[in-house]
Protein backbone atom coordinates (compact mmCIF):
# COMPACT_ATOMS: atom_id res chain seq x y z
CA UNK A 1 0.00 0.00 0.00
CA UNK A 2 1.47 3.82 -1.36
CA UNK A 3 2.30 6.41 1.61
CA UNK A 4 -0.55 8.19 0.59
CA UNK A 5 -3.31 5.32 0.98
CA UNK A 6 -2.35 4.54 3.86
CA UNK A 7 -2.14 8.43 5.20
CA UNK A 8 -6.23 8.42 3.71
CA UNK A 9 -7.13 4.74 5.05
CA UNK A 10 -5.46 6.34 8.97
CA UNK A 11 -7.40 9.80 8.54
CA UNK A 12 -10.91 8.17 7.26
CA UNK A 13 -10.43 5.56 10.96
CA UNK A 14 -9.81 8.71 13.02
CA UNK A 15 -12.57 10.64 11.64
CA UNK A 16 -15.23 7.75 12.02
CA UNK A 17 -14.52 8.33 15.84
CA UNK A 18 -15.80 11.94 15.64
CA UNK A 19 -19.33 11.80 15.84
CA UNK A 20 -21.87 13.55 18.12
CA UNK A 21 -23.76 10.62 18.43
CA UNK A 22 -21.49 9.37 21.15
CA UNK A 23 -21.62 12.75 23.19
CA UNK A 24 -22.75 13.63 26.47
CA UNK A 25 -26.63 12.42 26.20
CA UNK A 26 -27.49 14.23 29.78
CA UNK A 27 -28.94 17.46 28.02
CA UNK A 28 -26.61 20.07 30.21
CA UNK A 29 -23.15 20.52 29.52
CA UNK A 30 -20.81 18.78 31.98
CA UNK A 31 -23.83 16.07 32.95
CA UNK A 32 -23.13 12.20 33.08
CA UNK A 33 -23.04 9.69 30.29
CA UNK A 34 -26.38 7.79 29.81
CA UNK A 35 -25.77 4.55 31.91
CA UNK A 36 -25.29 1.01 30.81
CA UNK A 37 -27.26 -1.81 32.32
CA UNK A 38 -28.30 -5.37 31.69
CA UNK A 39 -31.94 -6.42 32.09
CA UNK A 40 -32.91 -8.02 35.15
CA UNK A 41 -34.65 -11.00 33.24
CA UNK A 42 -35.38 -12.65 30.01
CA UNK A 43 -37.79 -15.44 29.17
CA UNK A 44 -37.61 -16.73 25.63
CA UNK A 45 -40.83 -18.43 23.65
CA UNK A 46 -40.37 -20.73 21.04
CA UNK A 47 -42.69 -21.25 18.39
CA UNK A 48 -44.37 -24.31 16.95
CA UNK A 49 -41.27 -24.52 14.94
CA UNK A 50 -39.06 -24.25 17.89
CA UNK A 51 -37.87 -21.49 16.74
CA UNK A 52 -37.10 -18.75 19.49
CA UNK A 53 -39.40 -16.26 18.40
CA UNK A 54 -40.60 -14.06 21.20
CA UNK A 55 -38.86 -12.58 24.17
CA UNK A 56 -40.18 -11.36 27.49
CA UNK A 57 -38.06 -8.79 29.12
CA UNK A 58 -38.05 -7.41 32.23
CA UNK A 59 -36.33 -4.19 32.61
CA UNK A 60 -37.20 -2.57 36.59
CA UNK A 61 -40.59 -4.19 36.89
CA UNK A 62 -41.69 -3.19 33.64
CA UNK A 63 -42.24 -5.70 31.22
CA UNK A 64 -41.50 -5.59 26.83
CA UNK A 65 -41.92 -8.14 24.46
CA UNK A 66 -39.23 -8.44 21.64
CA UNK A 67 -39.06 -10.27 18.18
CA UNK A 68 -36.70 -12.21 16.64
CA UNK A 69 -34.19 -10.38 15.20
CA UNK A 70 -32.46 -14.16 13.60
CA UNK A 71 -31.12 -14.74 9.75
CA UNK A 72 -34.20 -17.33 9.78
CA UNK A 73 -36.89 -17.03 7.89
CA UNK A 74 -38.80 -14.24 5.61
CA UNK A 75 -38.75 -11.53 7.43
CA UNK A 76 -34.89 -12.96 8.89
CA UNK A 77 -33.32 -9.64 8.06
CA UNK A 78 -36.03 -7.24 9.66
CA UNK A 79 -35.38 -4.98 12.52
CA UNK A 80 -36.77 -6.19 16.19
CA UNK A 81 -39.73 -4.61 17.62
CA UNK A 82 -40.17 -3.67 21.24
CA UNK A 83 -43.26 -3.66 22.25
CA UNK A 84 -44.80 -3.08 25.98
CA UNK A 85 -46.84 -5.65 27.60
CA UNK A 86 -48.65 -4.13 31.14
CA UNK A 87 -50.15 -7.66 31.67
CA UNK A 88 -46.65 -9.38 32.36
CA UNK A 89 -45.53 -6.26 34.93
CA UNK A 90 -46.69 -8.68 37.67
CA UNK A 91 -44.54 -11.77 36.51
CA UNK A 92 -41.93 -9.05 36.09
CA UNK A 93 -42.02 -7.41 39.59
CA UNK A 94 -41.93 -10.88 41.03
CA UNK A 95 -38.81 -11.63 39.05
CA UNK A 96 -36.61 -8.90 39.20
CA UNK A 97 -33.25 -7.91 40.29
CA UNK A 98 -33.64 -6.19 43.57
CA UNK A 99 -32.32 -2.36 43.54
Amino acid sequence: MTTKAMGALLLTLLLTGCSAQLGDRGGEAGAPPDKINDVDYIEVFRNADNFPNVARICIEGVAFASTSSGLRGESGVANPSLIRVPEWDAKCAAVGKPR
